[in-house]
Order: C-alpha cells, then sequence, then structure tokens
C-alpha cells in the first residue's frame, strides 16, 4: 500500500496566480505592455512589469517570495505556509482558496483603476502598484491569520500544517459533503472544532475544488491517524488526541523504526521520531497512579536526549496515552520477564480502561512478535 503525502496545490496555486491571474488584473487596470515571471531560487521569484508612458516605457521590478513544490515559502529566515480557506463545512462543494486565490483578493482590493493620462515614473509605479510590500505583508500574516510559521516539531507536524484547511462560514460541526475528503480524527477541539480540518491522505485541492483522488477506507485518515496501527481498536476520542501528540513529540538523536509499523512509513523516511520500550500494563504501587510512569535507568540513558529522562518528563506513544515520569528505578527493581529481562517502562492498566485505547495492547503483544522474529510487524489501518 502506497500513500501520497504530497501537498502540490499550494505551489500550483502561486503559480497560477502570478502566471494569469496576476498579469490578467494589472492589465485590466494599468497600461500594461510587459509582464515577466522569473524563479531566482527555491524560495524567491522575480516579477517585471512594464507600463506604457507618454515618455517611454517603464520597467519596474519587484523580487517576492515563491513556495517550494510542498508549499512552504521561506520569509526572513522564517519557513511559513498559508493554509487554504474553505467558503462553508460542506467541503464537496465549498469553493477553496488556496495562497494563489488569497493573494489575488488581497492585491484586487488595492491596485486601482489608474486613469488614462497618468504620468507614469518607476516612483510612481512603486507607490501605485507596491507588489513586493503588499505581498510580504500578507505572507507574514499580518494582515490575516491563514499565513503561518510553519510547525516544524517534527515530520508529521510540517506534513499535516501543510495539509491543514480553515472553514470561514461554519454552521455545524460536521456535515455529510466532508466524507472521505478530510480525516474524521485530526480536527482540534475547543471553538476551532469543525473549523479545521486535515485533509485525507486520499483526497486533494484541484483548481479551487477537494476532491476525492483515492477511495480506499484507508485513504480517508490524515497523515498522523494513517500511522497508527490497530487504529480500529480504540476509541475516536482518544484517537483525536494521538494526532496531537504524535505532532509534538520531540525526536531523539537517534530514533529507530517501530517494531509494528502500519506500511504507510516507506514514503516518509523521516517520519520516526521513537523508540521501542519493552513496556508492562500493571499496577505499580504509588509510582504509577493516575498517569504516573517508572522507567528503568537503562530506559532513561537510552533514550538518549542530551540529557537522560528524569520524574516530570512527559511521555506519549501512537495511541494517545500520555504519562509523566514519576520514578526513575534501578534495571534489577523493575518487573522482570520470566527470562530475566527487565521491563523498560511500567504504565498502570487502569489507565487503558478509561481512555479505551486498546489498540495500543495489541501494538504491544504484536511488537513482542515482531522482536522474536526479527522483522517489523505491517499492520494497515483497518
Amino acid at each position: 500500500m502506497s500513500i501520497n503525502f504530497s501537498t502540490p496545490w499550494h505551489k500550483a496555486s502561486f503559480d497560477r496566480f502570478v502566471q494569469e491571474r496576476l498579469p490578467q488584473l494589472l492589465a485590466e487596470r494599468l497600461p500594461l505592455v510587459g509582464y515577466q515571471v522569473q524563479s531566482t531560487g527555491r524560495y524567491t521569484c522575480r516579477i517585471i512589469v512594464t507600463l506604457a508612458s507618454a515618455s517611454g516605457d517603464i520597467e519596474t521590478i519587484y523580487n517576492i517570495p515563491q513556495p517550494d513544490k510542498d508549499g512552504i515559502f521561506e520569509i526572513q529566515g522564517e519557513l511559513r505556509v498559508v493554509v487554504p480557506t474553505a467558503s462553508n463545512e460542506e467541503l464537496d462543494t465549498a469553493t477553496i482558496r488556496c495562497v494563489g486565490e488569497q493573494l489575488y483578493e488581497y492585491i484586487q482590493e488595492r491596485v486601482g483603476q489608474a486613469p488614462a493620462d497618468l504620468p507614469w515614473s518607476v516612483e510612481l509605479a512603486r507607490v501605485w502598484l507596491a507588489l513586493d510590500s503588499w505581498i510580504d505583508t500578507y505572507l507574514r500574516g499580518l494582515v490575516r491569520p491563514q499565513a503561518q510559521w510553519l510547525d516544524t516539531t517534527n515530520w508529521l507536524s510540517i506534513r499535516t500544517h501543510l495539509r491543514r484547511l480553515f472553514v470561514l462560514d461554519c454552521r455545524q460541526v460536521i456535515a455529510p459533503g466532508q466524507a472521505g475528503l478530510v480525516c474524521p480524527f485530526e480536527t482540534p477541539e475547543g471553538p476551532y472544532l469543525g473549523r479545521i480540518f486535515t485533509v485525507a491522505v486520499g483526497a486533494e485541492i484541484r483548481d479551487e475544488r477537494l476532491v476525492l483522488v483515492d477511495g480506499r477506507p484507508e485513504a480517508t485518515l490524515g497523515v498522523c491517524t494513517s500511522m497508527i496501527p490497530f487504529l480500529e481498536h480504540s476509541d475516536p476520542n482518544r484517537l483525536l488526541m494521538a494526532g496531537p501528540t504524535m505532532r509534538q513529540v520531540i525526536a531523539p538523536p537517534d530514533p529507530e523504526p517501530a517494531l509494528v509499523q502500519t506500511g504507510n512509513e516507506p514514503d516518509a523516511p523521516d517520519f520516526w521520531c521513537g523508540r521501542n520500550l519493552l513496556t508492562a500494563f500493571i499496577s505499580w504501587g504509588a509510582d504509577t497512579f493516575a498517569d504516573g510512569i517508572v522507567v528503568s535507568q537503562s530506559c532513561a540513558h537510552r533514550l538518549n536526549y542530551p540529557y537522560p529522562v528524569e520524574p516530570g518528563d512527559k511521555l506519549a506513544n501512537r495511541h494517545g496515552t500520555i504519562g509523566v515520569v514519576s520514578r526513575v528505578l534501578p534495571d534489577d527493581e523493575m518487573p522482570h520477564l520470566a527470562d530475566g529481562t527487565p521491563v523498560e517502562l511500567v504504565y498502570n492498566f487502569s489507565g487503558l480502561h478509561v481512555r479505551m485505547n486498546f489498540g495500543q495492547l495489541r501494538e504491544a503483544a504484536m511488537g513482542r512478535i515482531a522482536r522474536a522474529e526479527g522483522a517489523p510487524a505491517i499492520v494497515p489501518p483497518f
């Protein structure tokens, strides 16, 4: 199984803006006699605008940002993305405006209709058509919130941010037109519930519409939930937390591939940001009360962060389970397997009943099988 994580709609929208829609707008409102677009780097391009004047043609050069193939801008050394907007919650019929459409509307509001006898000069052209200043202001998010700093916490946070969609006019949280097009689990809680979605891996934005390109059940998931084995065995409310949790993980210097995988990971070589830990789901006294976690000393050093794991540190897994290290114990004081192998992490079994995310138990069992067989186990979604 292969899943496409690319986000070509950002670049396509921007290219359509600078190559087609912007010159058309300028031709309607200015004495345009020449227009050129030149790529000058991965994140930069140059627009050359030539206007007719009684004293001769006036040429003005604008150096502006452009996105890379994924839709990422670099503005003054910072990575940014412009989140597409949907006109309403019925996403199968809603109008989707990506960066190009948003920039067009913003500039359209600012370019005036020039009088026929205007005495053009380079200085006047720059005042009348402040393209570079307008575009910079928009992309730095100074006027509208859709231009945002890219979440670069890890690979998942980047890919998810690039697939985000914001609903402008939301009257109901769930609508029939959303089915298959956005992930049912990757939406925030609170006031943005039903307003912010993640485009499903089986959907794409094309020509201002969100369209289905892969109808397989597993393609209805977002990038994050596509990476959760045994997903169908966990409560949806917990899966709502699993995605954000995965996007917040700070990877250790040497992450390792999981023993249990979904099969989507070959398409995401930089996805891994955790460790396989021998876990016991048992009660272990006061140290495992509520969300308390006990880890062994070997485990605390094996995670290999710049500092050893210590009490107060937070750990999480792919199933939305989050806990805080309450104690670090010597290996010989930890629970042991029958062959004497010390457990690396202890989490209270009662925490599973409260959260109803039993997919992690199946992953734990399958992980033991994968370890014994010496090869990762592949468990696709559903």
